[in-house]
């Protein structure tokens, strides 16, 4: 019962996942500060969906993004233009047989759990493996986007590092096989753009950043066919 309960007050603070809703449910998630919008589009009826954003929860929304192809699929859109962290964010929806809106919603803040709590829990769990059998608890790492290397509005993956001055930057970029596609050496111009139509099919990318030939951080972006 002890371990059921550290393991319950992990869950509670862990890191809220990126997994899409499916329409009229949807997911606005503030991840240190860049906002992403995530959704599952299960109408195959579907004549239009855009997101929109308002300062207000009721009025005033403007479309931030329409959907080119509002077939059924996953969509993630990044908004890179946001005012705030508390903007309001809605789902317009148009069928054959009329429209609708979702109901506006702000931001989730994506938090850690806070160190105390992740420490109490690894000497808890200890203590009740010291008493009999081993007991591996094995919790899954929530993905969590990258700062530097990310899509944008129009689905194109854009590449914000530090100045580099002296130091050389190297991006690989692999698909989910890890099957490298392409790499970029000795990057000086940043921020910098690279269009979606080099990575010729939707899905997930992991990418590697080396800087002087370490790496730096290993993640992965998804491109949607909806973008």
């Amino acid at each position: 019962m002890r371990l059921f309960t550290i393991l319950t007050i992990l869950c509670i603070h862990s890191l809220r996942g990126l997994g899409q809703d499916t329409l009229p449910k949807f997911q606005v998630i503030n991840s240190k500060g860049r906002i992403f919008v995530a959704f599952y589009n299960p109408y195959p009826s579907a004549l239009q969906v855009n997101i929109e954003r308002s300062f207000d929860s009721t009025r005033n929304f403007s479309t931030l993004y329409a959907l080119s192809d509002a077939r059924p699929g996953t969509v993630t859109f990044t908004d890179v233009k946001a005012f705030n962290d508390h903007m309001f964010y809605r789902i317009f929806i148009q069928q054959s047989s009329g429209y609708a809106f979702t109901a506006a919603q702000k931001p989730v803040l994506a938090l850690e759990p806070p160190p105390a709590v992740a420490k109490k829990a690894q000497i808890d769990i200890s203590d009740a493996q010291a008493g009999g059998s081993p007991v591996e608890v094995i919790k899954k790492k929530e993905w969590e986007p990258s700062p530097h290397v990310f899509t944008d509005e129009y689905g194109n993956v854009k590449v914000e590092l530090p100045p580099p001055g002296d130091h050389k930057y190297e991006l690989k970029f692999y698909d989910e096989q890890e099957t490298l596609i392409f790499q970029m050496s000795d990057i000086k111009e940043l921020p910098l753009t690279i269009d979606k139509s080099n990575f010729l099919h939707a899905g997930w990318f992991n990418f590697e950043w080396y800087t002087d030939g370490v790496i730096q951080e290993k993640n992965k972006f998804l491109l949607s066919k909806d973008n």
